[in-house]
């Protein structure tokens, strides 16, 4: 093995440099992204920290108990009485039903699920089988997100039909709604 000319001891250098130089550069770049970032974070974190309709968070029990309180009480005023199991299933059967159809889309299947529930409220739940452009179908699932409703999502299966030309979109949920105890 032959040694190196000094042209291709400087190459190597020149070339070892360089390298060394563009990881720096990329090193740093990222660097200063990260560091953007958390400084995005600690300014949020200061905004709530100043600004008391923001934060959430109590420090102090007594102050956590305050929300939990009225968390509670506002589940007393707003979460709706079961007056027959049976009936609220159907009703909520058919009010997705309806909803879904609203929104243009075809109700492929529909069944009632068995109920559930715990001592802190009451369920009925319902299982549909649903078709339509995907746009469709994610504007009726957003229209279901609402506390004030008392609905849950247990259960949901999207199957995008890659072939269609429309952006066809098979859904199967499982909807929740809950009562009180």
């Amino acid at each position: 093995m032959r040694s190196l000319t000094r042209s291709e001891i400087l190459l190597l250098t020149l070339c070892s440099l360089a390298v060394l130089g563009m990881g720096n550069l990329i090193l740093h770049k990222q660097h200063k992204t990260k560091l953007k970032k958390v400084e995005g974070v600690l300014a949020d974190l200061q905004l709530r920290r100043s600004n008391p309709n923001i934060t959430q968070d109590a420090s102090t029990p007594s102050e956590q108990a305050k929300v939990w309180e009225d968390r509670m009480a506002w589940l007393d005023a707003s979460m709706p009485k079961m007056t027959n199991k049976d009936q609220e299933q159907a009703k909520l059967l058919e009010k997705l039903r309806e909803s879904a159809l609203d929104y243009g889309l075809d109700v492929d299947g529909q069944s009632f699920v068995k109920p559930g529930g715990s001592q802190y409220y009451k369920e009925v739940a319902v299982k549909i089988n649903l078709d339509g452009p995907e746009r469709k179908v994610f504007q009726w699932l957003s229209e279901l997100q609402s506390s004030e409703k008392f609905l849950a999502i247990k259960f949901i299966k999207l199957d995008p039909a890659l072939t269609s030309p429309t952006l066809e979109c098979d859904c199967n949920i499982i909807v929740a709604q809950w009562f009180k105890p």
